[in-house]
């Protein structure tokens, strides 16, 4: 019944949208839509007028004819440079040259005069007008302008130049948007969803040189869109064109043009003088001119890097073998109905190190990642005011290989436990049990125009998805894993045994022992149906208004046939906007809308065992010892267990969990700037409901769990529900704008200032994305003000500046030389105050007792202020020259230098933070000691890591790189 109602009420909100309203020009996810008004002389309105779009872009010709109105709209237009001609019987025909985005619509209006009178035409079309009027916040970003910039060319490189983004990640290759989890974005290429299906980072299922354009979207995001929370990254890849064209490209990058930081050269080491190079390529064009074109695409990267490890500051050699293949097909199949489909496959191979947080060489590890996608779609018009789009897509991405391959009990992985977070001694993870991220998708919408009351522009569609999780995730080839520190002196430097390892240091009543049992091959299966309607209804010349809706019906099954989840979600989305002139040039906006998160595998497996083994930890009894040699410290039976996790016994999932539920309201104001430019300011707020959080408390039991005979003890039971006790506060200023001071020199940028990000609950870490927190586990033994207080989140940033100009200077007989220069600003991070690994104070342990709980946290985490303290800021100069010259017909080389962190900033931004009880403070009411004491490398940088990076995941001073190639 509660299905029903939910299937019912989204079919009467639709219902009534499309009565009362109608979507604004919505826009299709990897097209654009150019529209606009014709009228005479008089501005009387000219019905009848045939307008004909035509581009290099685009196989053949669309026309539309304008209505009563004098207003026309042509859909479906893949991004480019089109020429727009406007034609009527007796007037003079007009025509304009507009650039059409992806996700965009270009207003082209135009003013015909009769062909008797003077041969005069009015064709007006501004796309600053757009990104004025349109009431999603972001950034439209074509990869020339990426070309010409100092800045990495991928996907999250690209996402960093928009405002209201963030690379205060916990992992990298993650980005937030909006003061959202750093999981949760949308990344997509031509349609597919290309992001990791847990840590939301991006599955690199793109060639550089293939990319076309990338839309970041941070607010106000239209109902076309779900599964997200924080905001939408979607990128179209180049198709083929009437004419044959291609690239070469040939990327050097060498460690030793990099300067090394501060922390190396404390180190003795040098970056190694070893040039990389990666090639690239493409080549399309036609088959069938106006019928069927293709497009391929490549790439071969070897790459050799050798990172300095954290803490240790030992360097590793880290080879990196990496190829990609493309495959692209465009078809007219009949007039107006296009086909395409493509197909890349990514192969890689690397060396490396498990995480950022590894300190130790004797942890490298060699795994190789499948990863492929594929998609076909077709769009097509219906009729004179209906256009309809229909998609299938799937991604595969697999890991093989990664983790340590020994099972000799000496040789697991080591965690610290009150130090830095540091992981030593042997590979964490198990190669021999691989794992798939994979997805599908089927998605199909269809847009058309009514008029009633006004104008309404309506685009509804459906969408189902599938993620799929398979694998055990077994966390050792032991199946073992120590939580214990290193050896230190007394300056806090490690210390190395005689076979130059990290001595491990083992402690009655702290160490602890993790032991892993898996389910290998186990599968979850997550499918999302969505249904959304999306209306511009334009009642008066003046105002705008967007309504949307979005119904997700969401049902996970796991291996075992138990059930993961099962709940549907209803999400608005609406917005306004009122033309102040009655020009377009200055608009007031407001939206509001909801956006319910990924249901990440990490989190909805937490009752299954995919992606989700057993766990049992215990606490060292004794003897003291350090080192590899101490067999007591490896000895299992030296370890009483404190607490279990098996998810299909003490696991549960309240009925109807579902994803949290970001809502967020906004305000604009807009304005152009002349004919070459725009100002914006927007403000944002975001606040977080619905959390994912589990509970642990006297009502939810206790559970005695058995397996295959062994009786393995009685564990509380782990029960998670929705909750609004954990807090995510976000608010916001964006300044963007763009300027042209000439046809040749341009000047854009932005400045985010963040009001308020603030919580309770940051709800991921290292490796870890969207994990619970002790909020609702054991209160008795928990007190907000010192287990999770509310503070600014890690992610906390006040002022955030991206700035760059570009001008390209063309010469008649040398070709054009284009340089540009990139300001990047970076406000100081927040970082808090907190002892990790804190064992429980008798009182605790008492309560525990008490109370009839059978078990309980193995340890704690003990603020002494959330977010209260800062870095360092820090401003880096980013310079590029490009120039090209053609030198026969279309054939032009080209050459790219690009010079990072031009003036050698390379201060420290960040460091150590570790702190630990003091002993001899005053004690609280649970035992737990209110003063702390800074760790022997408080303030002290410990990795590469606390500089800022000049590009990418590169680490270091002032660096150079270089690419040449030819176009043609």
């Amino acid at each position: 019944m509660r299905i029903a109602r939910a299937v019912l009420a989204a079919a009467a909100v639709v219902a009534a949208l499309l009565v009362t309203h109608a979507p604004a020009q919505a826009q299709g996810v990897q097209t654009g839509i150019i529209s606009g008004l014709v009228v005479d002389q008089s501005d009387a309105v000219l019905p009848g007028a045939t307008v004909t779009a035509t581009s290099p872009s685009l196989q053949g010709e669309r026309s539309a004819v304008t209505d009563a109105t004098g207003r026309y709209l042509i859909r479906g237009l893949p991004t480019g440079i089109y020429t727009v001609r406007v034609e009527l019987d007796g007037m003079t025909p007009a025509e304009r040259t507009v650039n059409l985005g992806v996700g965009t619509t270009v207003q082209v209006d135009a003013q015909l005069r009769l062909a008797n009178l003077a041969e005069r035409v009015t064709v007006t079309a501004d796309t600053t007008a757009s990104t004025v009027t349109e009431t999603q916040v972001g950034i439209n970003l074509e990869q020339r302008e990426i070309e010409a910039l100092a800045t990495p060319r991928n996907l999250q490189g690209i996402a960093t130049m928009a405002p209201g983004v963030t690379e205060n990640t916990p992992n990298s290759g993650q980005i937030t948007i909006s003061g959202a989890f750093a999981y949760d974005n949308l990344f997509m290429i031509d349609g597919v969803d290309i992001s990791d299906n847990l840590n939301g980072t991006v599955n690199s299922l793109f060639i550089e040189d293939a990319i076309e354009e990338t839309q970041v979207l941070t607010s106000g995001i239209s109902a076309e869109y779900g599964r997200f929370s924080g905001g939408v990254v979607n990128a179209v890849s180049k198709s083929g064109g009437n004419t044959f064209s291609g690239s070469f490209r040939l990327n050097l990058t060498n460690p030793s043009w990099i300067a090394e930081t501060p922390f190396a050269q404390s180190a003795g080491t040098e970056n190694e003088n070893s040039l990389n190079d990666s090639y690239e390529a493409t080549f399309g064009g036609p088959i069938v001119r106006d019928r069927l074109w293709f497009f391929t695409a490549g790439r071969y990267a070897a790459l050799s890097d050798n990172p300095v490890l954290p803490i240790t500051g030992a360097r590793i050699n880290a080879p990196d073998t990496n190829k990609r293949g493309e495959i692209k097909l465009t078809a007219t199949v009949a007039p107006s109905q296009v086909i395409e489909g493509s197909y890349l496959n990514n192969a890689r191979e690397l060396t490396r190190v498990t995480f950022p947080f590894s300190i130790d060489p004797n942890i490298l590890e060699f795994p190789s990642f499948p990863n492929t996608r594929f998609v076909a779609g077709w769009r097509g018009v219906l009729g004179s005011r209906a256009f309809a789009e229909a998609q299938y897509s799937q991604k595969k991405f697999g890991f093989r290989g990664s983790g340590g391959t020994s099972t000799n009990i000496i040789d697991s992985p080591f965690i610290t436990l009150t130090q830095e977070l540091a992981h030593y001694n042997a590979p964490y993870f198990d190669a021999t049990d691989p794992e798939d991220r994979d997805n599908r998708q089927i998605t199909g919408n269809v847009s058309w125009q009514l008029d009633a009351r006004g104008r309404h522009d309506l685009k509804t569609g459906a969408e189902w998805y599938r993620a799929t999780n398979t694998g055990g995730n077994s966390q050792s080839s032991t199946g073992y894993v120590y939580i214990a520190d290193f050896a230190t002196n007394a300056a806090g430097d490690p210390v190395y045994d005689s076979n130059t390892r990290l001595i491990p240091v083992f402690v009655p009543g702290e160490t602890l022992l993790q032991t892993w049992i898996p389910t290998r091959g186990a599968s979850l299966n997550i499918d999302t149906t969505s249904l959304f309607v999306q209306d511009r209804w334009t009642p008066t010349a003046r105002l705008t208004l967007d309504a949307g809706v979005r119904y997700e019906r969401v049902r996970g099954e796991a291996t075992g046939e138990l059930l993961a989840v099962d709940t549907d979600t209803i999400v608005p989305r609406l917005g306004a906007t009122y033309d102040l002139t009655g020009s377009g040039r200055y608009v007031l906006q407001g939206t509001y809308g909801h956006y319910a998160g990924k249901y990440s595998e990490a989190q909805f497996s937490q009752n299954t065992n995919v992606g989700n083994p057993n766990e049992l930890v215990a606490i060292y009894t004794g003897p003291a010892g350090t080192g590899r040699g101490f067999a007591p410290g490896f000895d299992p039976n030296n370890y009483e267990t404190i607490f279990g996790d098996f998810p299909t016994a003490n696991v549960f999932f309240e009925d109807g969990l579902s994803s949290p539920v970001t809502r967020e309201w906004t305000l604009q104001a807009g304005g152009e700037l002349g004919a070459s430019g725009f100002a914006k300011v927007v403000y944002i707020n975001r606040h977080v409901t619905g959390f994912v959080e589990d509970f642990a408390t006297t009502e939810t039991g206790a559970t005695t769990v058995i397996r295959d005979g062994i009786n393995f003890g009685t564990f509380d039971n782990k029960v998670f529900r929705n909750t609004n006790d954990p807090v995510r506060r976000y608010q916001a200023l964006q300044f963007q704008s763009r300027y042209s001071l000439s046809q040749a020199w341009s000047v854009n940028g932005h400045w985010t200032v963040q009001l308020k990000n603030e919580g309770n609950f940051e709800g991921e870490g290292t490796s870890q994305p969207g994990i619970s927190s002790v909020i609702g586990d054991y209160p008795e033994i928990h007190d907000p003000a010192r287990h999770y207080p509310i503070g600014p989140n890690d992610d906390f940033q006040r002022h955030r500046v991206r700035l760059w100009t570009i001008h390209n200077l063309p010469t008649e007989r040398f070709g054009t030389f284009t340089s540009s220069l990139l300001w990047r600003y970076e406000g100081a991070q927040a970082y808090s105050l907190a002892a990790t690994g804190v064992p429980l104070t008798p009182i605790q342990e008492a309560r525990l007792a008490q109370l009839g709980y059978e078990s309980g946290p193995a340890d704690q985490t003990i603020y002494f202020g959330r977010g209260t303290e800062r870095f360092d800021d820090y401003s880096l100069f980013d310079v590029s020259l490009n120039y090209q010259i053609p030198i026969w017909d279309d054939l032009r080389p080209w050459l790219k230098l690009d010079l990072f962190n031009a003036f050698n900033y390379n201060e420290p931004y960040r460091f150590n933070t570790t702190v630990r009880l003091d002993p001899n403070s005053p004690v609280d009411a649970l035992g737990i000691p209110t003063g702390f004491i800074r760790g022997a490398n408080f303030g002290r940088q410990t990795s590469s890591t606390d500089y800022p990076r000049p590009y990418g995941g590169e680490v270091g001073g002032r660096a150079f790189r270089m690419a040449f190639g030819v176009r043609f």
